[in-house]
């Protein structure tokens, strides 16, 4: 009885493996990676629309850099007003931080990436927050 002789990988086959491989570690890098903006899938924060037409935005949510100006107000029911320095803006924002267990603390000077949604009346109210 003969032998069959063994057949070996291709080395097309070999090399394709090999890019699909790379193609998903970069991409497990590039989605799960350290450094990225949170909240990236969100559109960034209309500064100029939203100081000349607040309410025209009402609905939507969007992500927000930047850093805290001044704490305004604080009740224990309606959470935190704080005044926001978007990155590349020199307009401060109003920001409702509603009160949350374990809340972040927040301090002037810190920077924060926020997510946040326009509501009634133009108001700007973070739906998430993490520390730059």
């Amino acid at each position: 009885m003969a032998r069959r002789a063994r057949s070996t990988p291709k080395a097309g086959i070999m090399a394709g493996a090999l890019v699909a491989a790379l193609l998903l570690v970069a991409l497990g890098g590039y989605f799960l990676g350290s450094g990225g903006t949170p909240y990236r899938t969100a559109p960034e924060f209309p500064v100029e629309e939203y100081l000349s037409s607040s309410s025209s935005l009402r609905g939507n949510s969007y992500r927000l850099s930047g850093a805290i100006l001044n704490s305004i107000a604080w009740s224990p029911q309606s959470g935190r007003l704080i005044s926001v320095e978007p990155t590349g803006s020199g307009s401060p924002i109003p920001v409702v931080v509603p009160p949350w267990p374990g809340e972040v603390a927040m301090q002037k000077g810190q920077r924060f990436h926020f997510l946040v949604e326009i509501r009634e009346n133009g108001i700007v109210y973070a739906k998430e927050l993490t520390k730059s």
